[in-house]
């Protein structure tokens, strides 16, 4: 029974992190693109259904690169 409620648990929390997740690198990459190009693109709304559908996903993707690659090329090139 313990394993069976820690599963669930794992299962819920996978779930609300891949949400959480999509769902901020979506919204990012959208801002940010929106900022870069004069509101041009993305042809996208800001609140979708899925954020890692086949449509957005390089708007996550963008936004990903926003929230992790900058700051680490920042420090790399600060502090090497």
């Amino acid at each position: 029974m313990p394993e069976l409620l820690l599963r669930g648990l794992m299962l819920l929390a996978e779930i609300v992190l891949e949400i959480l997740i999509g769902y901020v690198l979506y919204v990012t990459g959208w801002l940010a693109l929106g900022l870069l190009t004069l509101s041009h693109y993305p042809n996208l709304p800001l609140r979708v259904t899925d954020p890692m559908g086949p449509r957005s996903s390089w708007v996550a993707a963008f936004g990903f690169f926003c929230l992790v690659g900058l700051p680490l090329t920042w420090l790399t090139v600060t502090y090497s």
